[in-house]
């Protein structure tokens, strides 16, 4: 059974980051706890493509200059792209770096790779339903894809409904987790000291109690996309996108916010509830 595996560098990291506090993997053990997972002795595994978008400034090439040279291992880089974003509280503006193109790569190369029969099954490591279209597109050639994530919440409804099963690599951590703590940044991140302060994660939570209560006001749900990217906050906050995600998931394995499923015009999708407004409804 040859199995292939696609990792999705900015989601994987973020997820993973939020479940195991910087602790180090070893990426040969985990490519070997998963195919035993899903073929147990008739694994084949047959390659490692990991997709992130980076330059060769970027801190992360360090990380992936070591992937890249382990046996099986692929790196697929795509550039990173400088975008400015407005913060409403503060009035001022904020570069941020951002991905271009990693998940129509990803996926346009695990279709290609299925319609040229290179595997047999795919594994997903993402948790993002932009993936999607490999999913239903490799299926269509026959292909069975599993989706990987830390927890069921990092894996997003449409994913798992449209896998052929999912795998949590939280049941494995003791198979390819190291013990000691990672010496870089892999996804190549600024860990900002904003992000840091428990202050700071307070701020957050007090604009998600807002955001709550604006949309319960109107019988709907805050969405995670939506807080993530397009709140706009009415005090201090980060701004939208990496720097905001990274704090969210602090409260949620905190325990201070809640993740649940619901339907919104006819999706599936992720919505938040903080802890202390979670009988308010």
């Amino acid at each position: 059974m040859r199995i292939a595996l696609f990792f999705d560098g900015n989601n994987f990291y973020r997820s993973m980051h939020s479940n195991l506090n910087d602790m180090e993997l070893n990426y040969d053990s985990l490519v070997q706890w998963i195919c035993h997972r899903i073929s147990r002795d008739n694994a084949n595994f047959v390659g490692a493509y990991y997709y992130t978008g980076s330059s060769e400034q970027s801190p992360l090439e360090r990380f992936l200059k070591g992937l890249e040279v382990r046996t099986g291992f692929f790196v697929r880089r795509s550039p990173l792209v400088d975008r400015t974003v407005h913060c409403p509280n503060c009035e001022q503006d904020f570069v941020q770096r951002v991905e271009k193109r990693v998940d129509t790569r990803l996926v346009a190369e695990m279709v290609q790779m299925a319609a040229m029969d290179m595997y047999d099954r795919a594994v997903v490591l993402s948790g993002d339903a932009d993936i999607l279209p490999a999913l239903t597109s490799a299926a269509a050639f026959g292909k069975q894809v599993y989706v990987a994530g830390w927890g069921t919440c990092s894996m997003s409804h449409a994913l798992r409904v449209y896998s052929f099963g999912h795998i949590d690599l939280m049941d494995g951590v003791k198979h390819f987790v190291t013990g000691r703590r990672r010496g870089i940044d892999e996804d190549g991140l600024v860990k900002r000291s904003y992000a840091m302060k428990e202050s700071s994660l307070d701020h957050v939570l007090l604009q998600l109690n807002e955001a709550f209560s604006y949309f319960n006001g109107r019988n709907g749900h805050v969405t995670r996309w939506y807080f993530e990217n397009k709140w706009k906050p009415s005090g201090p906050c980060p701004p939208p996108g990496i720097g905001r995600q990274e704090m969210l998931d602090k409260l949620i394995q905190a325990g201070r916010v809640e993740v649940f499923e619901t339907t919104i015009n006819g999706r599936v999708v992720l919505a938040l509830r903080p802890k202390s407004l979670r009988n308010s409804k």
